[in-house]
């Protein structure tokens, strides 16, 4: 079967896109009409539908040929991280896997539905995977601060960036172990994201810090505590 190439803003990437944001409302909408019990109900389901796509999907890699070696298909993605975050955050209502959550996803995973680093588009498995994947996190990452009731305290925002940078550090030497590229830290993805404007790899993490953390503190005032000040 012949492959069909991921083509961004075609119809199928603009289709997912709308898919995504119909469940994050439909689900925050279910959210904020229910009661605690229906909430933590809901949180369950949810942190298990993230769970099952994370091991399916590795598990899935593990005999596929799409991917390529088996060095590039470890859990080692930024957002395979985030889906375990996403997990225990649901799961066990645990404060900074919440903030890393909402801060990580809203800032960094959401990069990969706006600009998809892949290279089978519709109507590949491949293709499918992504998106589901992507989208979950986005969808959580919005109803945390509804279904948990969890918001951001101090700095939280700033606390989730370091995260976010020491999964940098982590993952850099793998990468140059294994010839690999998580995080991107060896390069930026081929199909072009805001990598490409921050100068060379991995030291455009460096010039993105002041960046980011603006983004950060900007997402931080609509789930901000402020009866913790």
């Amino acid at each position: 079967m012949e492959t069909i190439p991921f083509i961004r803003w075609s119809a199928p990437h603009i289709v997912a896109l709308i898919l995504t944001v119909l469940a994050a409302v439909l689900v925050l909408w279910l959210g904020s009409r229910m009661q605690e019990r229906g909430r933590f109900v809901l949180c369950r389901v949810l942190g298990g539908v993230v769970l099952f796509q994370l091991v399916s999907e590795f598990i899935w890699r593990a005999f596929a040929d799409d991917y390529g070696p088996w060095q590039y298909n470890l859990p080692l993605h930024f957002c395979s991280f985030m889906s375990v975050f996403a997990f225990i955050a649901l799961w066990w209502r645990v404060r900074w896997a919440c903030a890393i959550v909402y801060f990580g996803v809203l800032a960094g995973s959401i990069q990969g539905l706006i600009t998809p680093a892949m290279a089978n588009g519709y109507p590949s498995l491949a293709f499918f995977i992504f998106f589901i994947a992507h989208s979950l996190l986005l969808v959580v990452a919005l109803a945390i601060p509804v279904l948990l009731g969890w918001r951001a305290r101090g700095w939280d925002d700033l606390r989730s960036l370091l995260i976010m940078d020491a999964y940098v550090l982590l993952i850099h030497p793998i990468n140059l172990w294994l010839h690999t590229n998580y995080g991107y830290t060896l390069g930026p993805p081929i199909a072009g994201t805001l990598l490409d404007y921050l100068g060379p790899a991995p030291w455009y993490y460096l010039w993105a810090q002041l960046p980011v953390w603006a983004l950060l503190r900007l997402l931080m005032i609509p789930v901000h505590d402020r009866s913790a000040e």
